[in-house]
C-alpha cells in the first residue's frame, strides 16, 4: 500500500477519460492491478470520499476525483464534499 497509489487512481480518473470509463464500468477491475490495500480498494470502489480521505490522500486530488466523481463542479456537490470531510484534520500532504 502506498499513498502514491491511492492519489494516482484520483488523478487517472479525473484526468484519463479511458480509466474513468473503466471505472465507471467495474470499479474492482479498474483497480485490481494496483498497489492498493484492500482499505484503499473498498474506499475507491465505494467512491466513500471521506473514507479516501482518512487513508492518506491528497486533498487537491480527492477534490478533482469528486468533481469528476459528480459529472463536474456544482454547489451542490461542493456542499455535500465539506459536509463528507466535516471535522476531519488536514495530515501530512508533502510531496
Amino acid at each position: 500500500m502506498t499513498r502514491y497509489a491511492l492519489d494516482k487512481v484520483l488523478w487517472n480518473y479525473a484526468r484519463e477519460p479511458a480509466f474513468k470509463a473503466a471505472f465507471d464500468a467495474d470499479p474492482a477491475a479498474a483497480v485490481a492491478n494496483r498497489e492498493l490495500s484492500e482499505a484503499e480498494r473498498a474506499a475507491l470502489t465505494a467512491r466513500d470520499l471521506r473514507a479516501i480521505f482518512t487513508l492518506g490522500a491528497h486533498p487537491f486530488l480527492l477534490y478533482s476525483f469528486s468533481i469528476a466523481v459528480n459529472g463536474g463542479w456544482s454547489m451542490e456537490m461542493m456542499m455535500d464534499y465539506v459536509a463528507r470531510l466535516d471535522g476531519l484534520e488536514l495530515g501530512d500532504i508533502e510531496t
